[in-house]
């Protein structure tokens, strides 16, 4: 499985491709699977982790042919993982994190002074399935370098240390910190996790209350919560999407779906240091409702609000990830 589950993002990718972003196509997978150096066994371990994750459905897979057919869920997971690809902002930071805990494990390995560019030939150096640029490792290399977090020899052709080593400071952003060197750095200004005011949640689960512009709020659960700053856009574009429900005309059962995917966003948002990849996840489930309702909502006022609570979340969590 483990193998295999690595080619998970290139799978999508490539079905997404063949299928032009449609749920409607039945996409054989082997070609891609050979492709990868996968048999037959590694091709349907391959599609039934997609399948199990909700990203394909195998229905149309036959013995010795598996196919994958892209649910909205699926669909939302690649252009999600597409918007964050082309943004600049958000591979510089993806860079910055992979570089600096690839010096570290080269500390662990008593690596001496290990060369710059080697990282981009690591697992670390790929990202949402695409590997950095030796431009980008270079530029990661000289900001880590600008903020005492590894040092080295520098060459005037190149930015950045072409040799380093992680400094103390480094190890620390690398072993409290999972090395977020953004997270690390925003510590060290003294910014703390929360602040006094805007969104305050009560309760983690299904159901749970919460209010807003309000930080003296009584209400009958005792566990409040507050929302850190950078947190509050995506925060506030899942409170828009749980009031509008009743707009959507869903069933019972879809809304119930929702419901439950909303709120354990929100009860991720709420934790001192949300995990990246549980906001992504949670943001594209949520997309993935959305996408058929603003699409083929019997009405008009109900394509409308999904496609505001589309732009909202993608706004939301691009201002954090």
């Amino acid at each position: 499985m483990g193998d295999a589950a690595a080619f998970r993002d290139q799978l999508m990718d490539w079905v997404y491709d063949k299928a032009n972003g449609t749920s409607t196509k039945d996409v054989p997978i082997m070609e891609f699977a050979e492709s990868v150096g996968l048999d037959l066994d590694g091709a349907y371990t391959l599609l039934w982790y997609c399948r199990d994750e909700g990203l394909l459905s195998d229905t149309g897979s036959g013995m010795g042919n598996p196919c994958g057919i892209l649910t909205a869920y699926g669909i939302a997971d690649v252009r999600e993982r597409r918007r964050r690809r082309a943004d600049p902002a958000l591979r510089a930071r993806a860079c910055r994190s992979g570089l600096l805990n690839w010096f570290y494990r080269q500390r662990i390995a008593q690596v001496h002074m290990p060369i710059t560019e080697e990282f981009g030939k690591d697992e670390g150096s790929l990202w949402e399935g695409l590997r950095f640029t030796d431009v980008e490792i270079q530029d990661a290399a000289e900001y880590l370098s600008a903020k005492g977090l590894i040092e080295g020899r520098e060459v005037a052709e190149l930015r950045g240390p072409v040799r380093a080593e992680i400094t103390t400071d480094g190890i620390d952003c690398a072993t409290d910190w999972e090395g977020s060197v953004a997270d690390y750095l925003r510590d060290q200004k003294g910014y703390g996790p929360t602040i006094n005011h805007g969104p305050v949640f009560h309760g983690t689960s299904q159901g749970g209350q919460f209010a807003w512009g309000n930080r003296d709020v009584t209400q009958q659960q005792n566990i409040a919560q507050q929302v850190a700053p950078e947190f509050q856009p995506l925060a506030e574009a899942v409170v828009t999407i749980l009031q509008q429900l009743p707009g959507y005309g869903l069933t019972r059962q879809d809304q119930q779906d929702i419901e439950a995917a909303a709120n354990e966003l929100l009860a991720e948002v709420q934790q001192e240091q949300p995990e990246p990849g549980k906001l992504r996840r949670g943001v594209a489930m949520l997309k993935g409702f959305l996408f058929p309702i603003a699409k083929e909502a019997a009405t008009e006022e109900a394509r409308q609000l999904a496609q505001q609570g589309l732009d909202q979340i993608t706004a939301g969590i691009g201002s954090v990830l």
